[in-house]
């Protein structure tokens, strides 16, 4: 039980009045406690004030209590509340109604606090030319490319994440009680343990794996797994990927396909190189356009398809220009800021590397 001090300076009532506001946040107090919270508002004129003051911390979340997300958790603390006040109602004072009447928002702040902590996720950006390394809540570690964001919510069973744009990198903390997931467009990555990036490009999914394994959730299409035998087959709903492979999943259509890939050369990203192989022009324009602020477009259909394979220090826009039209009958004319690669006719090169 609380011993109530009448003498107690501000500060000391303060910190009482917080106490309070914990216990009766947890739900209903047994009667002596009841009565003792009545007994401590009354012996001092400066104890509701100071209680008053501790509610209104909480004042903050009741700006959302009328949200859809919060209604139903609103209206059953609140039925509760009412079912126990009606059964304390002849025993109270009106004082103590009144403070009870605040215990009620105090309450219902403490559930809607807690769902709004899960509601609002917590963001990780970057602008143009930045990169970025975080180390998240679970000890995971986050690379993020340049352009990017994603948003990250834990809970007490679970670790989300959702790639809004660009990429990124996840070396995972290994709990096999907490998956970590990362929602991409229409598809859902899946793993306890692993490494592994995300990346948005052009409408087109990229998950690259590491190490360790992963699970890929999304449309059922039929695809191609591009590997020694280079066999068609019917991707499933769950595609399980293994170190040193991409799936590539076009978020239009759900076609997905399944490749080896250079794991060391997958992550030259991180180290300010973009690599690449036979790469729609399209797609390594927009990649290197997260580096630059002077930024490039596509003109027409045909130079976007072009294949382009080389590497380009990041934010080099002059050498990846001056090697895309080296190797193509591409030309780049400037408009309103943005530099436009146009086709001009049959490729004098096609397929040849670019090189810097």
């Amino acid at each position: 039980m609380m011993a109530m001090d009448p003498t107690l300076d501000e500060q000391s009532r303060a910190e009482k009045a917080a106490l309070w506001c914990v216990r009766l946040s947890e739900g209903q107090m047994a009667a002596a406690d009841r009565a003792e919270f009545s007994r401590w508002l009354a012996e001092d004129e400066r104890h509701p004030a100071a209680f008053d003051a501790a509610v209104a911390s909480w004042t903050e979340v009741q700006a959302a209590e009328a949200s859809p997300e919060m209604l139903p958790l609103r209206v059953e603390a609140l039925e509760s509340l009412q079912r126990a006040h009606r059964t304390r109602a002849a025993r109270v004072t009106r004082l103590s109604r009144t403070r009870w009447g605040l215990a009620a928002s105090l309450l219902v702040a403490a559930v809607l606090s807690a769902v709004i902590g899960y509601l609002r996720p917590t963001p990780f950006t970057t602008s143009t030319g930045e990169r970025r390394t975080a180390i998240l809540d679970d000890g995971s570690v986050l690379s993020l490319d340049a352009s990017s964001e994603v948003e990250v919510r834990f809970t007490a069973d679970r670790r989300s994440v959702r790639l809004v744009r660009g990429r990124a990198k996840f070396q995972v903390a290994r709990d096999p009680l907490r998956p970590f997931s990362v929602a991409v467009a229409n598809r859902n990555v899946v793993a306890t343990g692993t490494a592994f990036s995300v990346e948005l490009v052009q409408k087109t999914i990229h998950v690259v794996l590491y190490e360790g394994r992963v699970v890929v959730t999304g449309p059922q299409k039929k695809g191609v797994a591009e590997g020694p035998s280079s066999t068609a087959t019917a991707l499933p709903e769950r595609e399980t990927l293994v170190a040193g492979t991409e799936l590539v999943a076009a978020v239009t259509d759900g076609g997905a396909r399944v490749r080896s890939v250079d794991p060391v050369r997958s992550a030259s990203w991180e180290s300010g190189q973009l690599e690449f192989v036979d790469e729609p022009l399209a797609s390594a324009v927009e990649r290197m356009n997260r580096y630059t602020r002077q930024p490039m477009s596509i003109g027409d259909a045909r130079a976007g398809t072009l294949p382009i394979t080389g590497v380009f220090r990041a934010g080099e826009v002059s050498a990846f220009i001056e090697g895309v039209t080296a190797a193509f009958a591409v030309r780049v004319e400037q408009r309103d800021g943005t530099l436009t690669f146009l086709s001009s006719g049959s490729s004098t090169a096609e397929g040849t590397a670019i090189t810097r």
